[in-house]
C-alpha cells in the first residue's frame, strides 16, 4: 500500500506542476490577436482534462495511511481545494452556547432561495408513498441505497429515479406539500424553484396539466399566507437544444403567472451553453427570465459562455469560475449574481471537498454577488438555515456578512419589489439580533 500511496502522490505532484505551467502560459497569451480565443479555449480544455485526472486520483480512499506519508505528501491544491479522501469516522461538531444563538437566529431570519429543485424536495418517505400510490414496484432498501450516492453520476441516477416515480399531475400536490413544509421550516418567504419536465413528458405526462397544477398550488399557497413561489422551467442540456426549444414553446403558449422563466440545467458536459443561444434569445424576447447552471461539472468557459453567449441573468454554482481571474472581472462588472450551493458542491465533489475551501469566500471578498442556496435539500439532507451556519462556522463569515448575503439573495430574485421585501426583512433581522445578542 505504501508504494501505491507514494505513486499516487507523485502523480498528483506532476499534475499540479503541469496545471501551474499551463495557467502561467495561458496568462502570457495576448488577448487581442485573432487566434487568441482559440488558444485560450485549448488551454482551458487541457486544464480541465488534468483536473479530471486529479479528481479521479483524489477519489481513491486510503485506509490508515502512515502518518509520515500523510504529513510529507498530502497537500491541498489552491484551485480545486481538494485532497485525497481518507476513510475515518465522522465526528460531531461541538456547538457552543454562542453557536446555538447563531443557529436559532439563522433559523428565524427571513430568507429567500433561488436555486432549488422541486423534484429534490421529495423525501425518501414521500418517494415511497408516490410509488405505492402509483402501484410501482417499490424496494425500500434500493431507495435507501440510491439516497446514499457518492458522486455526481449516482446523484443523477437518483434524480432520474425520482422523476420516473412521478406518474400523474396530482402527484405534484404531494411534492408541493414537501416543498412548502421545507420553505416554512426555514422561514423562506420567497423562492424561485426549478422544475425539469422533459423526462416526465417522455414518460407520458402532459406538460399543460403539470403547469396548471403547480401554478394553482403556488397561488393558493400565497393566498393562504404561505411563501411566494415562482418557477423556472429547466430546458435541459441532457435532451439537446431541439427539446429545449420545444419546452420553451410550451411555456410561451401557457403564459402561467407563476412560471417566470427558464433555466439551463441537466448534464453540463453533455451540452455546451452556446448550443442554446437561440432558445435563450427567444425566451428573453418574450419577456422570460433566463438563468443557467454552469461551472458545476465543467470549466470556467462554461460560465463565460452562459454569460456572454446566452446572456444568463444569474449563474448557478459557478464553482470553477475561480480558475479564471478575467471571468471573475466579467461577473463582477456585469453584476451577475451567483447561486452558491455549498453543500451540493461538496457532495458532488467535482471542484470542492470541504466547506472551508469553497471559493465563495473569495467571490464575496472580491465584490461578486453571492446568494445562499441548497439546490437539493431532501436528497442532500440539508436545509437553508444550516447552510448559512456553515458560512459562519467554516468560512469565517461574520453575522453582518451573513446578513449581507441574505440581502444579496433578496435583490438577486426576480421579485417585482425586492427593496420592499428587504425593508421588511431588515426590521425583523434587527429585532432578532437584539433577541440573540448578536
Amino acid at each position: 500500500m505504501i508504494t501505491r500511496f507514494k505513486n499516487i502522490l507523485e502523480k498528483l505532484k506532476t499534475i499540479n506542476l503541469d496545471l501551474e505551467n499551463l495557467r502561467k502560459n495561458k496568462e502570457k497569451l495576448s488577448k487581442k490577436r485573432p487566434y487568441s480565443d482559440t488558444l485560450h479555449l485549448s488551454f482551458d480544455k487541457q486544464i480541465n482534462i488534468l483536473l479530471n485526472q486529479k479528481i479521479e486520483l483524489e477519489n481513491l480512499e486510503i485506509e490508515n495511511p502512515l502518518k509520515e506519508l500523510n504529513e510529507s505528501f498530502l497537500f491541498t491544491d489552491q484551485v480545486t481545494s481538494s485532497q485525497i479522501r481518507q476513510t475515518k469516522p465522522l465526528q460531531e461538531e461541538k456547538v457552543s452556547p454562542q453557536d446555538k444563538n447563531v443557529l436559532a437566529f439563522l433559523k428565524e431570519m427571513p430568507k429567500t432561495e433561488i436555486h432549488l429543485h422541486m423534484e429534490a424536495c421529495i423525501s425518501k418517505e414521500t418517494l415511497i408513498k408516490l410509488m405505492e400510490k402509483n402501484k410501482v414496484k417499490c424496494d425500500h432498501e434500493e431507495i435507501s441505497t440510491l439516497y446514499k450516492f457518492k458522486n455526481l453520476q449516482e446523484f443523477v441516477k437518483l434524480f432520474l429515479f425520482i422523476l420516473d416515480a412521478i406518474k400523474t399531475p396530482e402527484d405534484f400536490e404531494v411534492i408541493f406539500h414537501n416543498l412548502r413544509s421545507y420553505l416554512e421550516n426555514n422561514n423562506i418567504r420567497y423562492a424561485e424553484v426549478f422544475l425539469a419536465p422533459s423526462r416526465m413528458i417522455a414518460n407520458g405526462l402532459d406538460f399543460n396539466e403539470i403547469a396548471q397544477t403547480i401554478d394553482y398550488l403556488s397561488s393558493e399557497c400565497s393566498r393562504s399566507g404561505g411563501p411566494e413561489i415562482k418557477y423556472l422551467i429547466d430546458v435541459s442540456r441532457t435532451f439537446g437544444a431541439e427539446n429545449a426549444s420545444k419546452n420553451l414553446q410550451k411555456i410561451l403558449k401557457l403564459k402561467r403567472h407563476n412560471i417566470i422563466g427558464i433555466g439551463l440545467g441537466g448534464a453540463e458536459l453533455m451540452g455546451p451553453a452556446r448550443d442554446f443561444k437561440d432558445v435563450f434569445a427567444q425566451a428573453k424576447a418574450e419577456g422570460l427570465r433566463c438563468v443557467a447552471h454552469a461551472g458545476e461539472d465543467d470549466g470556467p468557459w462554461s460560465v463565460r459562455d452562459s454569460v456572454l453567449e446566452l446572456g444568463a441573468e444569474r449563474i448557478g454554482h459557478a464553482t470553477s469560475a475561480i480558475q479564471d481571474p478575467s471571468l471573475l472581472e466579467i461577473l463582477k462588472n456585469r453584476r451577475v449574481p451567483l447561486e452558491i450551493c455549498l453543500s451540493s458542491n461538496i457532495f458532488t465533489g467535482k471542484y470542492v471537498r470541504e466547506a472551508k475551501d469553497h471559493p465563495v469566500r473569495q467571490y464575496f471578498n472580491d465584490g461578486l454577488i453571492c446568494t445562499v442556496n441548497t439546490d437539493d435539500p431532501e436528497i442532500f439532507d440539508i436545509n437553508l438555515s444550516d447552510e448559512y451556519f456553515k458560512y459562519y462556522r467554516h468560512l469565517d463569515f461574520s453575522i453582518s456578512e451573513i446578513i449581507d448575503l441574505n440581502r444579496q439573495g433578496v435583490y438577486s430574485t426576480f421579485q417585482n419589489t425586492p427593496a420592499n421585501m428587504w425593508n421588511g426583512f431588515q426590521k425583523e433581522i434587527h429585532n432578532l439580533r437584539e433577541k440573540y445578542a448578536l
